[in-house]
C-alpha cells in the first residue's frame, strides 16, 4: 500500500510530536525537521506530498513557502502553514506565498486530522488511474526511489503485458479496459500489507514486495493470467493462438495472442545507487522473457560466467517452389540481397533437401489446388514437437493462388502471401522475418 510522506518543520518538538501521530494513523510515513537545510535537502530528495511548516521555523513563514514553492515546481506539495496568529494579514500573506492551507496552532485534534486527511485523499484521487485504481507511473516511480533510500531487502517486479496495444486496435476500447482491470485485480489480490504496487505505463506495473514471495508471487500472476486468456479472444483466435492484423500501412499479418512477462530484482544493501538503476536491470531481465509463447517469469539471478559459443547469423533462405520460372527469379533475387538460398521445385524431393540445408525462412507453395502438396508440407512441419526440432523451425511464408488464408494461418504459416505478388515485397518479408 502506497504511503504518502509528510514533513513537519517547527522548532516546537511538543506539538510536532502531536502532529506526528495525528497524521501517522493517516498511513503516512511523517518525519520531523527543525533545521530548515536539512529540510530542503530532503524535500529534494523525498519529493513528499505534504509538507507542514510551522511559524516557529528560523525564518518569516511566507517567504519560505515561496523558497518551497521553487524548489517543488516539478512536483508540486500540498503546503500547510501553522501559526499561533489567527490575524487575516498573516493568513492572506501565506496563501499569497503559495500555501494550500492554513491552521491555527489552537486547531481541534479531530478537526487538524481531518484536514489532513482531506489533501492527501484529494492528493492521491488525481493519482490514480480510474480504470486500475492503481497509482500513476510518477508516483509509483516516486515510492521505488523511496524504497531504495530505506536500503532494505526487498524485491521489484516490473510486469508487462505484451501484444495489449495490437489487441486494442483489434478488439476496441472496451474490451483493453477489461484486459487492464482484470490484470490488477489479480495484481491486487498477491499485495501485503507493506506491499507497493502502481503502473509504470498504460501496459506495464512495478510492484515491491517482500523478496521471499517474489517468485511464488511471479508464478501465480503468469499462471492466472494464461487461465483466464481465452475470455478475452474470439473462438477462432484463442484456438489457433494468433490474431489477424491489418492497416492502411500494414499488410495483414499474425499477431501473438496477449501474454504476461514479469521481471524480478532484489534492491537493498546498496545494490542500485537509484532508481533509473534498478528499471535499467529490470528491462534487461524483462527481454529474456520474449522469445517465450506463453506467460513467463524471469528473477535476475547471481551471474554465471563461462565460455559462450558463437552464433552463426541467420540468412538461409530456402525455396519450394515448382514454377521453374519464379523458382530461379526468386533465387536469383535473394542471393543479391546476400542471403544463402537452396532453391527446391520438386515436392518429393523437398524433405531430404530441407533436413539438410535447415532454412531460417522457408518460401512454400501450396502446390496443386487438388494434391496441395506444399500445404500437406506445412502440416507435417509443424507437426515437429521436439524441443530440439521447435528451436531450428523456420518461419514459413506460404505462397498461394488459393483463397484458404484461415487455414494456412492456423496450420504454422507466419505469413499469408497471394499469388502473384511483388518480389519487393517478398524480400521486405524475409528481411523482417530474419
Amino acid at each position: 500500500m502506497y504511503s504518502p510522506e509528510v514533513l513537519i518543520l517547527t522548532n516546537r518538538k511538543e506539538l510536532a510530536i502531536k502532529h506526528k501521530k495525528l497524521v501517522e494513523a493517516l498511513n503516512c510515513d511523517v518525519k520531523i525537521f527543525a533545521k530548515l537545510d536539512e529540510a530542503i535537502f530532503e524535500i529534494k530528495n523525498t519529493e513528499p506530498e505534504i509538507i507542514i511548516v510551522s511559524d516557529t521555523i528560523d525564518d518569516v513563514l511566507s517567504e519560505f513557502i515561496k523558497k518551497i514553492r521553487v524548489l517543488t515546481y516539478n512536483f508540486r506539495p500540498v503546503i500547510i502553514a501553522i501559526s499561533k496568529s489567527d490575524a487575516i494579514d498573516d493568513k492572506l500573506s501565506a496563501f499569497e506565498a503559495g500555501a494550500d492551507d492554513f491552521l491555527d496552532e489552537s486547531i481541534q485534534t479531530k478537526e487538524f486530522q481531518a484536514r489532513i486527511n482531506a489533501h492527501i485523499r484529494r492528493y492521491l484521487e488525481n493519482s490514480i488511474n480510474p480504470l486500475t485504481n492503481f497509482i500513476e507511473s510518477k508516483v509509483t516511480v516516486k515510492a521505488l526511489k523511496r524504497r531504495l533510500k530505506e536500503n532494505i531487502l526487498r524485491a521489484v517486479m516490473l510486469i508487462n503485458i505484451s501484444g495489449l496495444d495490437f489487441y486494442k486496435e483489434i478488439y476496441g476500447e472496451i474490451a483493453y479496459e477489461k484486459v487492464l482491470q482484470t490484470v490488477a485485480a489479480i495484481i491486487n489480490s498477491t499485495l501485503q500489507k507493506d506491499d507497493i504496487a502502481g503502473h509504470y505505463s498504460n501496459r506495464e506495473f512495478l510492484l515491491v514486495t517482500n523478496f521471499m514471495r517474489a517468485e511464488q508471487v511471479a508464478k501465480f500472476l503468469t499462471f492466472a493470467f494464461d487461465n483466464i486468456l481465452e475470455r478475452f479472444y474470439s473462438e477462432f483466435d484463442y484456438k489457433n493462438n494468433f490474431m489477424l492484423y491489418s492497416s492502411e500501412t500494414i499488410e495483414e499479418k499474425k499477431i501473438p495472442l496477449m501474454k504476461l512477462s514479469v521481471a524480478v530484482i532484489e534492491i537493498g544493501e546498496d545494490k542500485f545507487g537509484n532508481e533509473k538503476q534498478a528499471l535499467n536491470v529490470l528491462f534487461n531481465v524483462l527481454k529474456l522473457c520474449k522469445n517465450s509463447k506463453n506467460s513467463c517469469y524471469m528473477i535476475d539471478r547471481p551471474k554465471l560466467y563461462g565460455e559462450i559459443s558463437k552464433v552463426e547469423p541467420k540468412n538461409r533462405v530456402m525455396i519450394m517452389e515448382a514454377d521453374k520460372a519464379l523458382n530461379c527469379l526468386l533465387e536469383v533475387s535473394l542471393k543479391m540481397e546476400g542471403y544463402n538460398v537452396k532453391a527446391c521445385d520438386d515436392y518429393q524431393a523437398f524433405a531430404d533437401e530441407y533436413e539438410k540445408f535447415e532454412p531460417d525462412v522457408l518460401i512454400l507453395d501450396y502446390g496443386n489446388e487438388h494434391r496441395k502438396q506444399g500445404y500437406n508440407i506445412l502440416g507435417t512441419i509443424k507437426k515437429n514437437d521436439s524441443i530440439e526440432k521447435i528451436a531450428k523451425m523456420p518461419k514459413i511464408i506460404f505462397s498461394t493462388t488459393v483463397q484458404d488464408k484461415k487455414n494456412i494461418l492456423s496450420l504454422g504459416a507466419d505469413l499469408y502471401l497471394p499469388k502473384p505478388y511483388d518480389i519487393t515485397t517478398l524480400l521486405n518479408w524475409v528481411k523482417k522475418l530474419m
